[in-house]
């Protein structure tokens, strides 16, 4: 038995923290945060293997002091074991600095508020012994600049293992998307090798989600909020007229700490039961805040875990405020489970209908017309049959661009005008965009050509097409190819469909209902909502109080 060589340990050490460079990002923002830093700047190359530079305009470092931030469990943050049942930060271990340091070249930058001169501190390289640390006198503003360079260049085992820089620079990006929804009040800004991914001003938490999720989320958003003694949730959950394919889109907070969902997520579901379609998941942004002593932060190497001591009332006070919110929708059981589709018996009379493009009756059903040019109504020999028409139109598109809708050339080519960072973008994801049926091809500065549509998005406008399916990449950069390829046909779909207020010609209602028939699940859109509902008659009679 003998004890190790102190830069081998270090290295063994470092390996618990700093995991990839989306973890030197993580760490070296919660430093930022908890230095009271109200912008804070991170800047990446290669994904954050050649550089990661993270600047904040906290109270900084002074040149007594910070010589001290690059040894192992120094810290500002606890001083006594009890400490450790009330931590009100988001770093408490002192591991940060020292385990980025070794395993990367750094150079701290910062300056304290009553310094008239910043200070400048270089890790030099380490080999058996542990390195040693250059000190100099620079210009600084007030806060604190980390820069982190070659990251794993003495690990090359680690370093085999990360992903490409496009992955690994989305992992940063979504990492950062966590903590500005979490602190709506400070400015992020995020640029990867030269490029801004993420512009995120102060602002309120609706706004902020609205930057990070997207303005037409933040408009299908509703608050929750439930408050007892030293327990309170807040935040905004998605209506059931919205959902996902995956819960990328949910965000949980507790005391400001960005954590995974667990049990949480549980919580948050179930009161979506009956109100959103198997397979969809709501879109959350939740804060919890709760005393410290009931909390138990220290429970997980990169701190993503909590443990409640009152699990079961967290948990309780979760589900009730979204049940809250959820009020004004009530539960569909025909959605959230096995439903009977009212025209599938009447599918042959449906092509006959197709064909004669009349107002019809088949099986006892009759299309009596269009409704407020958006909505088209049925009757039946069981009640009133009221279909979204764009919503069924929608899920009809979705459903055949992820099947493989045939391919149509265009003739001649469309010509596109992007901004640089949609071009950036769109070369990035031409073989997603390949997938769909979309076929295009760089043509000069910021220039690209569409060379072929899918048959199913016929007549839709390239330009208003491609530019709606690269805001929605942003969602999907964390996700695998069939998820993404997914997502992309349910904006292709929802941007391409019949809109509301859209007037039809007979005939038009005709091909929609016949489409429809032929879904494989006409009930609801790819986002979750309902494509038709039903009014039984006897409900009828309930409300003109015939029974």
């Amino acid at each position: 038995i003998h004890i190790l060589p102190q830069a081998v340990a270090e290295r063994i050490a470092a390996g618990e923290v700093v995991e990839n460079p989306a973890s030197v990002v993580k760490e070296l923002v919660e430093n930022a945060l908890d230095a009271g830093a109200t912008a804070i700047a991170v800047e990446v190359r290669d994904g954050g293997l050649t550089l990661i530079r993270v600047s904040d305009n906290g109270t900084g470092m002074s040149r007594a002091e910070a010589p001290l931030a690059l040894a192992r469990f120094a810290t500002s943050k606890v001083q006594t074991i009890e400490d450790l049942a009330a931590i009100r930060t988001l770093g408490f271990r002192g591991e940060a600095l020292p385990s980025i340091a070794a395993v990367s070249h750094l150079e701290l930058l910062t300056r304290a508020q009553d310094e008239i001169e910043g200070t400048r501190l270089r890790v030099e390289e380490r080999q058996e012994q542990a390195g040693a640390v250059r000190i100099e006198p620079a210009a600084s503003p007030v806060g604190c600049s980390v820069t982190v360079r070659d990251l794993f260049y003495n690990a090359p085992a680690r370093r085999k293992f990360m992903k490409s820089p496009l992955r690994e620079r989305e992992r940063i990006h979504e990492m950062l998307a966590r903590y500005a929804l979490a602190y709506p009040a400070v400015a992020f800004r995020f640029v990867a090798d030269g490029r801004e991914l993420l512009a995120a001003p102060p602002a309120s938490p609706l706004e902020r989600l609205g930057v990070v999720l997207g303005r037409d989320v933040a408009g299908e958003m509703v608050p929750i909020r439930w408050e007892a003694l030293d327990l309170r949730v807040s935040g905004y959950i998605s209506r059931p007229t919205l959902g996902r394919a995956s819960r990328a889109e949910q965000f949980y907070t507790v005391n400001g700490r960005p954590i995974r969902g667990g049990l949480l997520v549980v919580a948050l579901e179930r009161p979506y039961a009956g109100r959103l379609p198997p397979g969809r998941y709501p879109l959350a942004v939740v804060y919890i805040e709760s005393a410290p002593h009931l909390l138990d932060v220290n429970v997980h190497p990169r701190k993503a875990e909590v443990r409640f001591l009152q699990e079961r009332s967290v948990y309780w006070a979760l589900s009730q405020a979204v049940e809250t919110a959820l009020s004004p929708y009530p539960r569909q059981p025909e959605v959230a489970g096995s439903f009977t589709w009212p025209f599938a018996g009447a599918a042959a009379e449906a092509r006959t209908l197709h064909e004669a493009a009349a107002p019809y009756e088949a099986t006892g059903m009759q299309v009596m017309g269009q409704m407020h040019n958006s909505y088209i109504i049925a009757q039946s020999h069981e009640g009133l049959i009221i279909v979204d028409q764009h919503a069924a139109h929608e899920q009809v598109l979705f459903e055949r661009l992820v099947r493989g809708s045939p391919v149509q050339p265009l003739t001649p080519p469309a010509q596109l005008a992007l901004t640089p960072r949609e071009a950036d973008t769109l070369a990035e994801n031409l073989d997603a965009f390949a997938g769909l049926g979309l076929e295009l091809e760089p043509f000069g500065g910021n220039t690209f050509l569409v060379r072929s549509l899918p048959t199913a998005l016929q007549g839709c406008d390239p330009q208003t097409l491609i530019t709606a399916l690269l805001g929605e990449l942003d969602r999907y950069r964390s996700v695998g190819p069939d998820e993404l390829r997914e997502g992309l046909a349910m904006k292709a779909a929802c941007t391409a469909a019949i809109k509301a207020g859209d007037p039809l010609m007979p005939e038009q209602i005709a091909a929609l209902l016949h489409d429809l028939t032929e879904a494989w699940s006409p009930a609801t859109c790819p986002h979750g909502r309902p494509a038709f509902i039903t009014v039984s008659l006897d409900e009828l009679e309930r409300r003109f109080l015939r029974r």
